[in-house]
């Protein structure tokens, strides 16, 4: 095809994806619309529901006081599900799972007769399977060249290099994998790791692993592009973030760093901010870029998050952090944030009603609008009756204050069966970088931080996907060493750790 009719070809495509965002960003904010129109009609109703018919026809009283709102609507009762009676005829131990290696020992038992004339005959043996430990070890690999010299120019030949994670290290991939999966998966500082491998009769400074992690983190970066391209291939994403102590190189003293999260239900990705400025995640979310993302958030009710309401991104609310405040309240109005609880506790029912069931997105939104609307608005008159008995200054009237506020953002659920109703998985995801902080204490810089991110995404997202990752570090890293100058282009799609985790199930 001739340059020029590809290049039109070309931005023909783009041209049609970018309208296609637009009709999609436009269907949104319609949706968005819509839903509040429908909540403003449901107050309406309510406040013409409230209103008392007239009697007579004498003149008009004036009104000293406010009238006093309906009566707060009873939490419906909520039914604790019982667990499966246990079968004690099952042990409790289970088998060793299929993945181990299994190294088989025979042991010969010496035929002999019994009771009669007749040979025993041979059955199938009896076996016994145990858990086993095999303690590592530090060896050194030694790779020999074969040479070859010309006797006419003297021109060496040499055999190949095979690939190496540090072609001019003393560091082989799986030492690498070692000192990158004990830092970001057990939450081990360097220097920890270093004792452990003086034990095995290693000596590694503190700086070499440094040095060691820093090309870890340069080496998969490739891969952290592809699995943040995979996360914005999805329709729905949470994100949260943490504090993390930074040392600042030259200067006395930390600053407070920042780890972001951004996750699905298959994957999560990492990013490190040097400070709690919102810029930074419309910088990763691409926010002025046409290859935005444009789907939907779930994430908490933070200051620093209100940029993820623009570009066609619709912000979703999270039902557990307005429990939480609820929960918080129990200490001034146990009454009510009991009933509060009870009535927020219904709607997670559901979800769990729809999650034992298999239900898809579609007939999980079917279900949240035939059985979870219904509770919302219950909910919401409940609020309405019972915030007017607290001060403005009271836990309770600041937690029904919230749900007030973020009504529209936590009612983004009842719109599309894919979101959730909390922000659980992107706080459970946070989790790592907590242990890390609790073992490590601090990044050594904000350089540090941007290549624990990157590793940290490869290393969760391999755990997410069942892949064991000092095995798909150990594989993948020597290859990537190996990569052109251009970074392989298509050839990275089969060193991503879903093509590992194919290759090994094909396998």
């Amino acid at each position: 095809m001739d340059p020029e009719d590809l290049r039109r070809e070309n931005e023909e495509l783009r041209a049609e994806l970018k309208q296609q965002r637009r009709l999609n960003s436009g269907i949104q904010q319609q949706m968005a619309r819509v839903l509040d129109r429908l909540v403003q009609l449901e107050e309406e109703l309510a406040k013409k529901r409230k209103k008392k018919p007239k009697k007579g026809k004498g003149k008009k009283k004036s009104k000293s006081k406010k009238e006093p709102p309906a009566e707060a609507p009873t939490a419906p009762t909520r039914v604790a599900p019982t667990p499966p009676a246990e079968d004690k005829g099952i042990p409790r131990r289970s088998p060793p799972p299929d993945h181990l290696e299994r190294n088989t020992e025979q042991h010969a038992a010496t035929p002999s007769r019994c009771c009669s004339d007749p040979v025993v005959v041979q059955v199938a043996p009896k076996v016994i399977e145990q858990r086993d430990y095999v303690p590592a070890r530090i060896e050194v690999r030694r790779v020999e060249l074969e040479q070859y010299k010309c006797q006419t120019c003297e021109a060496t030949h040499q055999a190949p290099m095979p690939p190496m994670a540090l072609p001019n290290g003393s560091l082989t991939a799986r030492l690498l994998a070692h000192i990158a999966v004990g830092k970001c998966a057990m939450s081990l500082p360097l220097t920890r790791i270093g004792e452990y491998l003086a034990t095995l009769g290693l000596d590694l400074a503190s700086s070499t692993m440094c040095n060691a992690m820093d090309h870890v983190a340069r080496l998969v970066e490739p891969i952290y592009d592809r699995i943040t391209a995979r996360l914005f291939g999805g329709p729905v994403l949470l994100m949260d973030a943490t504090g993390m102590k930074v040392l600042q190189p030259g200067e006395t003293g930390t600053h407070r760093g920042q780890f972001v999260v951004y996750c699905n239900d298959e994957i999560s990705v990492f990013d490190y901010n040097k400070d709690k400025r919102a810029h930074h995640f419309e910088k990763f979310l691409r926010v002025a870029d046409n290859d935005a993302y444009t789907g939907k958030v779930v994430a908490d009710s933070a200051n620093n998050m209100t940029c993820l309401e623009s570009g066609g991104r619709i912000r979703c609310g999270c039902w557990q952090h307005a429990r939480n405040n609820f929960k918080e309240a129990r200490a001034s109005a146990p009454k009510e944030a009991e009933e509060a609880i009870a009535w927020i506790g219904t709607f997670f029912d559901v979800e769990r009603e729809a999650t034992a069931a298999g239900d898809d997105p579609d007939e999980r939104l079917e279900r949240r609008r035939r059985e979870t609307i219904p509770l919302m608005r219950g909910f919401e008159r409940w609020m309405a009756a019972t915030q007017h008995k607290f001060d403005p200054d009271e836990d309770l009237w600041k937690a029904i204050k919230y749900c007030s506020n973020h009504r529209i953002a936590l009612r983004r659920c009842l719109t599309d069966g894919l979101v959730p109703l909390e922000n659980n998985l992107a706080e459970r995801e946070l989790g790592v970088i907590g242990r890390g902080r609790r073992g490590y204490l601090f990044a050594g810089s904000d350089a540090s931080g941007a290549q624990l991110a990157k590793i940290y995404t490869v290393i969760r997202t391999c755990q997410r996907m069942a892949v064991a990752p000092w095995d798909y570090l150990a594989w993948v890293l020597p290859k990537l060493s190996d990569l052109p100058v251009n970074r392989g282009k298509g050839h990275l799609n089969s060193l991503t750790p879903w093509a590992y985790r194919d290759m090994a199930i094909a396998i």
